[in-house]
This record gives C-alpha cells, sequence and structure tokens, in this order.
C-alpha cells in the first residue's frame, strides 16, 4: 500500500451539528476514561510507597518496580496493534479495565494475607502494564469508530483536558488517600474507577462492526510488518513519528536533571518543585482547549508544528531561572507554555493519524507510533545522568533546550508545516 493510498482513509459520516458534549456514547466513553485516568495517578503513587513503607524496598528494588511498570510498552504493544486491528475494539477496552482492576486487587489482597512482596509487587505493575499498553492502542482506534472525522480535533481535545485535569489532581488525591487509608488500600480506589470505566463502556449503544475478514490468514509478525511498513512509507506520518521520538529522548533528559537542578543549584525544596511540575499539567489544560481553535484557524500541519515550537523553546526558560522568587516565576512560566504545546501537538497527531489512515490500519499504526516514540526513553535517562556528571545540571539542561529547539526549527520547515 502506498503512502498515497493511506492518506485517503475510509468516509465518515458528516459532522453533527451539536458538540460532542451532546453525544450520549462519547459522554460515557469520556466519563469512564477520566475517572480511571485518576484512579491510575492514585496507583502510580501507591505502589512504589507501598515497596517502600511496607516493603522496605532498597533503590534497586524499586528501579526493577519502574522497570516492570514500563517494560510492557515495548514488549507488547505492536501485538496489542494486532489484535486491535483484527477484532472489535470496545470489548478490548472492557476487558482491559476488568482485567486491570482483578490484577489491582491482588495488592491490598497479599497485603492483608501477609503474602506481599517486592517481586509480587514486580508481577502486579508488569500485568497491569500489559493490560493498559493495549488499552491505550485500542482506545486510540476506537475513538474515531465512535464519532465522526469532524469531531476528532474536540473529541481528542476533551480527552487530553482530562488527561491533564488528572495530572494536577490525581496525586494530590492519591496523597491524601494514602494518608488516610494506607497505600495498599488506597489502590483499591483505582480498582473501583477501573469497574466504573467498564460500565460506562458497556453502556454505549453505537454498534462496532467486526472487521472485514482479508483473505487468505497472515501471521503476527506479517502484521505487525505491515503496520510499520506502511508508517515509514508515509513522508507524513514518518515526519511526525521521527521529531516525536526526538522530543521524547531529550524531554527524557529534562525529566531526569531538572529535580537535581531544582533542589541542589535553585534551592527549591520538594514543596516548589511539585509547583513546577504541576504548572505543566495546568499548561497542558490550557492546551487542550485551544487546540480545536488553534487547528480551525491554521491547519492541522501548522498547528501541530506551533505546538512543539512552543514545548520546545519553552525548555530554554528552565536553565536561565535566576536563584530567586523570580526563578520560580521563570520555572513556572516554562513549564506551563511546554505543558500547552506539546498538549496541541499530540492532540492534532493522534487526530491526523484516526483522519488519514484506514481503519483496519490504525491499530498497528498507533501501536507503531507508541513503540518508536517510547523505545527512546531509557535512552534519554541514560542521557540525562551523563549530561547532568559531565555538564553539570544547568549546563545539561542548557545543551537538552538546544536540542530541542533545534529540532523544532527542522519540524517547521518539514512539509508537515503546510499541511491543511
Amino acid at each position: 500500500m502506498s503512502s498515497s493510498e493511506l492518506l485517503t482513509g475510509p468516509a465518515r459520516p458528516g459532522a453533527p451539528e451539536r458538540g460532542l458534549w451532546h453525544h450520549r456514547d462519547f459522554r460515557l466513553l469520556w466519563g469512564g476514561q477520566t475517572v480511571s485516568l485518576l484512579g491510575s495517578r492514585v496507583t502510580e503513587l501507591a505502589l512504589p510507597l507501598t515497596a517502600i513503607v511496607l516493603l522496605d524496598a532498597t533503590p534497586a528494588q524499586l528501579g526493577l518496580l519502574n522497570a516492570a511498570q514500563y517494560l510492557p510498552v515495548l514488549c507488547v504493544t505492536l501485538f496489542a496493534g494486532v489484535l486491535a486491528d483484527r477484532v472489535r475494539r470496545r470489548p478490548l477496552l472492557i476487558g482491559a479495565n476488568l482485567g486491570r482492576a482483578a490484577v489491582l486487587t491482588m495488592v491490598p489482597l497479599l497485603a492483608w494475607s501477609q503474602g506481599l512482596g517486592v517481586w509480587a509487587l514486580c508481577a502486579v505493575a508488569f500485568a497491569t502494564g500489559v493490560l493498559t499498553a493495549q488499552f491505550d492502542v485500542a482506545y486510540q482506534a476506537y475513538l474515531p469508530t465512535l464519532v465522526s472525522r469532524e469531531r476528532l480535533v474536540e473529541g481528542n481535545s476533551k480527552l487530553q483536558g482530562s488527561r491533564s485535569v488528572a495530572e494536577t489532581a490525581g496525586q494530590g488525591l492519591g496523597g491524601a488517600l494514602i494518608q488516610l487509608l494506607t497505600a495498599p488500600v488506597a489502590i483499591l480506589v483505582d480498582c473501583l474507577a477501573y469497574l466504573f470505566a467498564a460500565g460506562t463502556l458497556l453502556r454505549i449503544r453505537a454498534r462496532e462492526e467486526r472487521p472485514a475478514r482479508r483473505a487468505g490468514r497472515t501471521s503476527v509478525r506479517a502484521d505487525i510488518a505491515e503496520g510499520l511498513r506502511v508508517t515509514l512509507r508515509s513522508r507524513l506520518l514518518r515526519v511526525i513519528m521521527l521529531h516525536a521520538s526526538w522530543y521524547n529522548l531529550l524531554w527524557d533528559v529534562v525529566l531526569v536533571v531538572f529535580p537535581l537542578y531544582g533542589i541542589r543549584v535553585l534551592g527549591l525544596g520538594p514543596a516548589g518543585l511539585g509547583m513546577v511540575v504541576a504548572a505543566g499539567s495546568v499548561g497542558a489544560l490550557g492546551g487542550s482547549l485551544a487546540a480545536a481553535r488553534l487547528g480551525a484557524r491554521l491547519g492541522t500541519g501548522r498547528a501541530m508544528v506551533l505546538g512543539m515550537a512552543l514545548a520546545s523553546v519553552a525548555t530554554l526558560l528552565l536553565p536561565l531561572a535566576p536563584r530567586s522568587d523570580a526563578g520560580l516565576a521563570v520555572l513556572v512560566c516554562g513549564y506551563v507554555l511546554n505543558g500547552c504545546g506539546i498538549a496541541v501537538f499530540n492532540i492534532h497527531s493522534i487526530t491526523l493519524r484516526q483522519a488519514t489512515v484506514p481503519d483496519e490500519l490504525i491499530g498497528r499504526v498507533s501501536a507503531t507510533f507508541r513503540f518508536v516514540t517510547w523505545a527512546v526513553i531509557p535512552a534519554g535517562g541514560l542521557l540525562g545522568g551523563l549530561l547532568a556528571t559531565v555538564l553539570g545540571p544547568r549546563a545539561a539542561l542548557f545543551a537538552t533546550a538546544v536540542g530541542l529547539s533545534a529540532g523544532a526549527v527542522v519540524f517547521l520547515f518539514s512539509r508537515t508545516a503546510n499541511r491543511p
């Protein structure tokens, strides 16, 4: 299949006159996902705290737990894309939510029976990560079957807004619940959130057609190869994926170096550091609210490029911040602008794939994007440690910000910038 064939995509029904808040099935999808995202933030905090407080985990064991949460993205994402293109996606979403609820229930049960250990916690984290990888791929592929092409930007903006709110409020909610209930019991809140999300998906009335059976049964390996080939042969998709990978690589350097820089160089303290990082989620919420209007005014390509440019250039503010109250304001500004820009980029990048890739390929193309753009993240962490050691935290952040800005400039002069 050529890239020109890829970009035609299937026809969609005309856009409804009213927005998606009047779309019952979308409201159910959005409501369930919003609740489950809030619950997920509780677990993100509760799992390591369970290891630290209840199991007295060593730093090496905490690193193992972190790897167990991340590893499924690399192990199963491409296979998840194949499955999302072979079967109906809504049952996959329901099954993933029910599965995550069942797996996470094991943590409080094992804690109460005195059978919880670090290895058991890692197994729970890995199993949950596998189900999350399947959910995330199927979720992006499911939205275009629920709403029209003309409403995809609006739908993705609302879903990104939910993610931003969850990032901002979820950690605070998680901390309060853990303080009140203990970490293992707080995880039950996430189980209930996944059950609620599964219930909302069950109530969706829109009929999802079974994927057309292709002539001749192909192997899983052949299906994965087709997804990779289609993505890489499309110049548009290839350019977007490569720039997203470059951003993820260098942004992980920022994630590794910034806490060290904030605490040791600027003397922020944990509260100040937390406030700065939370500002990124506030900016992402603003970006999700502005994305549709920017896309309508500038076009998808220009809005996407503008978002990447804003997110990248904003990082230059981080190493320029002085050690003072004004420095804190500069850091907050940098994180707000970064969050706003990357939200705009993500919304239009996802929408473009959903609107242009045929239904029978969207799962595998989305999986390819996720696999490639996430595979570089561990290298970013290692690079961050190396740069901070050799250059010092401030210089490492400055070099990274320059690299991000240079990538944005290259993106600016790509054909993507001129896409309507």
